[in-house]
Order: structure tokens, then C-alpha cells, then sequence
């Protein structure tokens, strides 16, 4: 094969062999005290497999139904310690990279309850042997995307991972 038709290949291929996304960067509108949330990013941060990617719909469904139950699970917290403030932005906190810890545990939050339920049915029927689907398996589940969100929203709160609040 030429070197022009590898060129080629590569660019609407990735790695593995499968084709890329068409990655279109749509927002998905929060309530005005959370951020809003960009697919384009959730799709290549967190790589979304190229079947749900090019379904720009189900991509924004996944992250409304995954922004609606970090909201929820925020909720009395927010009422408890935010009430004072308009934005998630104003809430004071550390800075990474000139963005605030909060909004990055809150994206992380939510993309990783969005990634979980895209990984809900799809494992058994995308992988051709046993011994990929096991690799796969330890780091592209359900379980581990729903307990890192989890995570993050643990670290929003200042709760230690037992649940007790540290001094």
C-alpha cells in the first residue's frame, strides 16, 4: 500500500482499525448555577466508542438524563453551602489551570455518568474474543465510570469516601 493511501486510511481510521467519529461540538444547556456541557469534549476525553459518537442525539440525551442526576445528587448540598452564590464559578475554590476545581470535579461528574450508561449493553456484542473483552472490561465498565463519577462528586462535597466529613 502506498504511502498517500495509509495517510488516507489513517485519517478516517483510528488505531484499532475502527473508523473515527464525526465529532460535532454541541452544547448541552444546564440550569445557569452549574456549567454548560460540550459533546465535543465529552466524546474525546472519555472515548466514546464511534457508534454512539455519531449519534449526536444520543449523545445529548446521555448527558442531559447524566446532568439531571448530578444535579439531583447535588441538590441539598447546593442548599446547604452555594445558596449565597449565583454560579458554580463564584463558589470559592482551588484553581487548576485558571479553572476552578469544582466545575472540573462537576464535568468529570457528570461525563463519567454519561459514559457509564452508554457502556450498559454494548460489551458482549463489540468484542470478538473472551481476552479483550476481559481487558476491556477492568477499566471500561459501568461500574468503574459510575464510581469515578461518584468520586467526583464526593470530592465537590468535601466528603471522605466512608461518607465522614473531614475537619
Amino acid at each position: 500500500m502506498a504511502r498517500a493511501d495509509l495517510l488516507e486510511v489513517s485519517n478516517v481510521m483510528n488505531l484499532t482499525g475502527m473508523p473515527l467519529a464525526q465529532v460535532s461540538n454541541e452544547n448541552v444547556v444546564n440550569n445557569g448555577f452549574y456549567p454548560d456541557l460540550g459533546s465535543a469534549e465529552f466524546i474525546t476525553d472519555y472515548a466514546i466508542a464511534t457508534e454512539y459518537a455519531n449519534n449526536s442525539e444520543q449523545i445529548k440525551r446521555t448527558l442531559v438524563l447524566a446532568m439531571l442526576d448530578v444535579n439531583q445528587a447535588l441538590a441539598r448540598y447546593r442548599l446547604q453551602h452555594w445558596q449565597q452564590v449565583e454560579q458554580l464559578q463564584d463558589v470559592t475554590a482551588d484553581e487548576v489551570a485558571g479553572v476552578s476545581a469544582l466545575i472540573i470535579f462537576y464535568q468529570r461528574a457528570v461525563y463519567c455518568r454519561a459514559k457509564s450508561n452508554l457502556l450498559i449493553s454494548r460489551l458482549g456484542e463489540t468484542h470478538r474474543d473472551q481476552r479483550a473483552a476481559q481487558q476491556v472490561m477492568a477499566s471500561d465498565n459501568q461500574e468503574y465510570w459510575l464510581l469515578e463519577s461518584d468520586t467526583a462528586l464526593r470530592q465537590m462535597m468535601k466528603v471522605s469516601h466512608a461518607g465522614i466529613e473531614l475537619l
